[in-house]
């Protein structure tokens, strides 16, 4: 049951570019084993990375300078019976400890320029704001911002940024004695699923989407968590062979499925955070404007309305794994957990908002970026908007499978699929919005929806001799679907487009929509209207008509169904010391790609040097796509260049 986890230490598919020489690693460093003692062993790697990102040809701008070190130890502390070699333990066969450590320092922090983060557009450059710049609350004599424009980050949150120090793994293996029955019990990571890239059944951990959205290897983003993981070898079933059952419980240590950040910081979503204070909607009368004071009751986009405990946080599944006679390798999956979405745009939670109520009108009013008074917003009303964020649990069952077809394709052929009761949704459904009192809409309601996706896939080695005459060329493809019923009100993420956000009539303001708040707890702080016709904020009794400008911010609707399509290729030169690898990442159905090449360079069985680009686009268009699986179009304006160094020991 234990996977093999050695090739987190080999060569990553990134980006980088700091010299190892800062963590005092020459280049020409001879090749050293792995170090034993005994039944102790020892390894690790020392990695630098830089990314630059390009916006367009003659642009550049810094966006991280991330130093990790990880250490890992593998000791086999009990074996035949006898635990370090003194004591028996006779009804354990064997065990062994594992424990992984990883240290990050990210200098882009401490550097902390003072250019506008980008996002899907410019105008959310400017509301994200730079990683430093002005504090909340300051402006300039002349009432313009400062030079920098107002940063949503203080510097106790870059200090929390730039470290991470953290005891990644550490969990015991034990098979026991004259049974076939063994165990995994620690902080670990869980690996399910066919699919390479994009998640179905690979849900168990959570994803650090901070540290470079899904731009990096699976073992470097699942969160591990606190789990406890038995299997049965029950070997033949029937005509089947290989059978076996494996469990995972969590008895605490729920976390959301995508742990997320918002502008500016570089590698987030690419717009601020949905639940800022600060926001500007304009009501059903169009002379009103209003700002939400968020109340989420202790909840957050990383904590739910629940406690982390047994009662509240428990989560458990089961897989069973068979071979059939025809040499179909396959597994069928069953998880019941909270927070855990499958297939396109399900990040498993949603904002239910309960009451909304206004508290009273700001005596603070905004005005344009040159510091021209905003016409009629001498005052603006303050909303009390109560909600929580809400991680409901629900039943995901899957199948995966591969087989390798020798007659025809000579192929490996893989496929998942996953169907999951009851995700959490944001709506704009009359009748999920409604909750009454004066404003009886809210702009978003909370749902839950049955969705179904799955993958199929296939994995070859080819012969192209026009691009290698000595080694054949890995190639690998994957079609995903993702189906959502009733959808016709659903919403995805963010926003991509102009709408919902506008500019006064007869404003004169080229700027679609940008204000600053000019005095209060949020001057400085640059906001975009939003249009908000369907809140139904003055106008009580009057229904939302599906379809209309919704203050939320939210762009395209979710489609009934979602596609990805997926490509890759890989092979090594110059005896396995030169290796390239493409791909690509095309969403048809809202037509925006993700294309991406790297090379490693394997300077020794040590020292490896990768240079890295990637390029994200829509298709037609000047206008970023919303794209549901996070690739080409969510990254719009973000192409990225850079080099990393490993040094492995």
């Amino acid at each position: 049951m234990c996977e093999a986890r050695y090739g987190r230490f080999a060569r990553g598919r990134w980006v980088v570019v700091v010299t190892l020489l800062a963590l005092g690693v020459g280049l020409r460093t001879p090749a050293t084993a792995t170090m034993r003692y005994g039944p102790l062993q020892v390894s690790g790697n020392l990695e630098t990375q830089n990314l630059v990102r390009d916006s367009s040809i003659n642009s550049a701008q810094f966006i991280e300078n991330r130093n990790t070190i990880r250490l890992r130890v593998d000791y086999d502390w009990l074996q035949n019976g006898r635990f370090i070699d003194k004591y028996d333990f006779p009804f354990i066969e064997s065990s062994k400890l594992y424990l992984l450590y990883r240290g990050v320092y990210d200098g882009f922090y401490d550097l902390a320029p003072t250019d506008l983060q980008h996002g899907q557009t410019r105008l959310d450059d400017i509301v994200g704001g730079p990683i430093a710049g002005n504090n909340a609350g300051q402006l300039g004599a002349n009432g313009k911002l400062l030079p920098g424009n107002y940063s949503r980050l203080t510097g106790a949150q870059r200090t929390g940024l730039k470290f991470d120090d953290t005891l990644r793994e550490a969990y015991v293996d034990l098979k026991v004695a004259n049974a076939p029955v063994s165990f995994r019990l620690g902080r670990q990571q869980v690996i399910w699923g066919e699919s390479d890239q994009f998640r179905l059944m690979d849900i168990w951990n959570p994803l650090d989407l901070t540290w470079h959205l899904q731009q990096e290897s699976w073992d470097n983003i699942r969160i591990p968590l606190w789990l406890g993981k038995g299997l049965w070898d029950i070997g033949e079933v029937g005509p089947l062979s290989n059978s076996f059952l494996e469990v995972v419980y969590n008895p605490f240590d729920f976390q959301p499925d995508q742990k997320l950040d918002f502008l500016p910081q570089p590698w987030s979503v690419p717009y601020a955070d949905p639940l800022r204070g600060g926001q500007v909607t304009q009501g059903a009368n169009p002379s009103i404007l209003y700002t939400p004071i968020f109340n989420l009751h202790g909840t957050s986009f990383r904590r739910g309305d629940f406690g982390r405990n047994p009662q509240d946080a428990s989560e458990v599944g089961a897989r069973f794994h068979a071979v059939t006679p025809q040499g179909v390798e396959f597994t069928a999956n069953y998880l019941y957990a909270r927070g855990r979405g499958i297939g396109a745009n399900t990040p498993g939670f949603g904002v239910k908002i309960d009451k909304i109520s206004i508290m009273g009108s700001d005596p603070s009013h905004l005005q344009d970026l040159n510091g021209a008074p905003f016409p009629g917003a001498a005052g603006i009303k303050d909303l009390n908007v109560d909600a929580k964020v809400v991680y409901p649990y629900n039943h995901i069952f899957g199948l995966t499978g591969n087989y390798f077809e020798g007659d025809y394709t000579s192929a490996v052929l893989r496929f998942e699929t996953a169907y999951a009761l009851g995700e959490a949704e944001q709506t704009v459904e009359p009748s999920k919005t409604f909750i009454g009192g004066p404003f009886r809409n809210a702009p978003l309601g909370f749902d839950k929806r049955d969705v179904w996706a799955g993958m199929v896939g296939f994995d070859r080695p080819t012969w192209i001799r026009i691009l290698n005459p000595k080694a054949t060329w890995f190639l690998t493809g994957q079609f995903f679907w993702s189906y959502t019923g009733n959808v016709d009100y659903l919403r995805g993420s963010s926003g991509a487009s102009e709408t919902p956000y506008f500019t006064p009539p007869g404003w004169g303001h080229s700027t679609q929509g940008l204000v600053q708040w000019a005095t209060g707890p949020n001057a400085g702080l640059v906001e975009r209207l939003q249009a908000g016709t369907c809140n139904n904020l003055n106008t009580p009794g009057v229904p939302c008509v599906p379809g209309t400008t919704t203050a939320d911010g939210s762009g395209n609707l979710i489609h009934h169904w979602e596609h990805l399509i997926t490509f890759a290729g890989t092979s090594f030169y110059r005896g396995g010391t030169v290796v390239p690898f493409v791909a690509d990442a095309w969403d048809p159905v809202n037509d925006n790609d993700e294309v991406l090449w790297n090379i490693d360079y394997f300077y020794s069985n040590n020292f490896i040097i990768t240079l890295q680009q990637k390029f994200f686009f829509t298709y037609g268009s000047k206008l970023p796509s919303d794209d549901p699986w996070g690739a080409g179009g969510l990254n719009t304006r973000r192409d990225e260049t850079g080099v990393k160094l490993t040094y492995q020991f």
